[in-house]
């Protein structure tokens, strides 16, 4: 979908009857939520009428963005990838977060295969209020047999719900663990020009993605021509243009290319979701921390440059946590700051006797008071600024007295706690005095850092009489 449409070119191919059956009031509006992806074509249920079909044929085609989104996986864990409208996420947003799968190997020890399997699926971190878990799992044939490799994907099919990546380059192999996945669309890695049209004919015959792996723009332009001339769907295509640890750069100026090549040419041989595959840093490394490391180094280049999904291999804390937590922040929609409610929340098991804190309704500075107050009983009130910090909405007259004095009526603090005392971050000492005026509560300046939160209230809490 180019970056120009608007809602009034939506609205000109819906019907036009504002009769709300999609949820949405009026059809222009129904065009907006088309365009924001917070609807499909198919909720209208007149542009299913067969009058109609060719007016939804052409409004599905005119939103379909420059790369097809592909869908791995069935079910609730099911997820997709590509998607993507624009170059650089700050022209819009990036719609699809990177899928970050880790391998395994059918040369595995079954105990140790199975650990590994529940590791990954039980794996999950949370930062500023968000899960932060990886997507699925890649099934390697180190063995390239295909009675080994179907009984490892069986016994990892067993023990996640998780979608799962078949690797191999050998068609029988391919299809051996297809025969223990009916239904799960797993992704088959990977065609190439030897290969294509067996992998292909799988692919079709089992309704699932299948990648293109090369190194060479043209090869690929080749193979993925070839293969929906034979039949295979324009969402069933994943483009792998090779990882090479030794060279970063040159691996960079591929992704580039076939990103401009489906994003500002939409050259149709090329509009697809790219998978990049950091887990080859372990090929030439001996050191595990060296390979660890340079696996990192490698996926935070290859998502800051457009990836669609990582297959990784190191299960080290460390090397995981900066593309999953780079992956949060890139595909945080820049147009909506992250915020959360301005509700009074309770930390702990506070009571009467509790402080309350105030602070902004920025994610990642709501999460971080919240995190300082672990052991503490309080209440919270994150004041809504828009998602800014504490400086910026008090520079910005986001973080007003007025808005402070309105929650602790609203809010009924009165209810909630036995005195009439609030805590307000340093940087909105200049609020204080007002906010004693207007509400007639006493009003505690606290530290700049919420770091000293703990300190502060040992100091002053509970308040003196006067």
């Amino acid at each position: 979908m180019p970056m120009d449409i608007g809602p009034m070119d939506v609205y000109r191919m819906l019907p036009g009857d504002n009769c709300g059956e999609c949820g949405v009031k009026t059809c222009m509006g129904f065009a907006t939520e088309l365009i924001e992806r917070r609807a499909e074509v198919d909720d209208c249920p007149l542009m299913k009428e067969p009058e109609n079909e060719k007016q939804r044929t052409d409004l599905i085609e005119l939103l379909t963005p420059p790369v097809r989104p592909v869908k791995i996986g069935a079910g609730e864990k099911a997820f997709t990838i590509g998607g993507e409208e624009v170059m650089y996420r700050h022209e819009k947003t990036w719609f699809n977060q990177v899928a970050i799968l880790i391998d395994v190997d059918d040369e595995m020890d079954k105990d140790e295969l199975v650990e590994r399997v529940e590791w990954i699926t039980d794996y999950s971190r949370i930062k500023i209020g968000e899960t932060l878990s990886f997507d699925g799992i890649a099934v390697r044939s180190k063995s390239q047999d295909p009675s080994t490799f179907k009984e490892t994907v069986k016994l990892v099919d067993e023990n996640t719900d998780y979608p799962l990546v078949l690797c191999s380059y050998v068609p029988e192999v391919l299809k051996s663990g297809l025969e223990v996945l009916d239904g799960r669309r797993p992704l088959l890695y990977a065609a190439t020009l030897d290969n294509w049209e067996e992998v292909s004919e799988l692919a079709m015959e089992n309704n699932c993605p299948m990648v293109i792996s090369s190194d060479d723009i043209d090869e690929m332009v080749e193979v993925s021509t070839r293969a929906m001339a034979k039949g295979v769907e324009d969402d069933q295509i994943v483009l792998d243009p090779l990882t090479d640890p030794n060279d970063l750069r040159e691996t960079t100026n591929r992704l580039v290319k076939l990103r401009r090549a489906a994003i500002e040419d939409e050259f149709e041989p090329l509009r697809f979701p790219l998978l990049g595959i950091p887990a080859t840093a372990w090929i030439s490394e001996g050191n595990k921390n060296d390979a660890a490391f340079i696996e990192s180094t490698i996926s935070c280049s290859l998502i800051g440059n457009g990836i669609d999904a990582l297959i990784y291999h190191s299960d080290e804390i460390w090397s995981l946590m900066p593309p999953l937590v780079l992956r949060q922040d890139l595909y945080q929609d820049p147009r909506n700051p992250a915020s959360v409610d301005p509700k009074l929340n309770e930390v702990g098991d506070p009571d009467e006797n509790s402080p309350i804190l105030i602070t902004s309704n920025f994610a990642l500075t709501y999460y971080t008071v919240e995190g300082d107050c672990e052991g503490i009983d309080c209440y919270i009130y994150p004041v809504d600024t828009e998602g800014t910090s504490v400086t910026s909405a008090v520079a910005g007259d986001l973080m007003t007295s007025d808005k402070i004095v309105d929650a602790i009526e609203e809010e009924d603090f009165e209810g909630k706690v036995n005195h009439r005392t609030i805590i307000l971050p340093g940087n909105a000492a200049v609020l204080s005095g007002q906010i004693e005026v207007d509400s007639g509560w006493n009003v505690f300046v606290g530290p700049k850092d919420s770091s000293g939160i703990k300190d502060f209230l040992s100091d002053n809490w509970p308040p003196k009489e006067d």
